[in-house]
């Protein structure tokens, strides 16, 4: 389990850094720099594969397998997602812009909020 923390605290670490490069590159200003542009998505996809790596151990290891652990993965799945997809659509220059930055800007709560809750009910939390 000590890797496994360690693992989760290096996901969580990594997440913050991601949002602080994000916001460092949203006041960089349009064109976004490329060495900027390049560490935030480097590190993003660094957070994802940890945490998906972190969630299918636990998944494996977990006594508690309900139908509302698997919504809870599928759902933060499918957050990170979003934030893959809004990023790509804020590098391009498109008119849905606006609302890409808004979802962008918003989704991250959602997805830290439900990996922590899933994370917790696979580590042997009680709801």
């Amino acid at each position: 389990m000590e890797t496994m923390t360690t693992r989760l605290i290096a996901a969580g670490v990594l997440f913050f850094i991601t949002i602080l490069s994000g916001i460092w590159l949203s006041h960089a200003g349009k064109p976004y720099h490329s060495g900027i542009f390049t560490v935030h998505k480097l590190i993003a996809v660094g957070v994802i594969i940890l945490t998906a790596i972190s969630v299918t151990r636990l998944y494996q290891a977990a006594e508690l397998r309900s139908v509302l652990v698997v919504l809870l993965v599928a759902v933060s799945g499918l957050f990170f997602l979003a934030l893959v997809i809004t990023g790509a659509l804020l590098s391009l220059n498109i008119p849905l812009e606006g609302l890409a930055l808004k979802i962008h800007q918003a989704v991250p709560v959602l997805a830290l909020g439900f990996s922590a809750v899933t994370v917790f009910l696979l580590a042997g939390g009680q709801v």
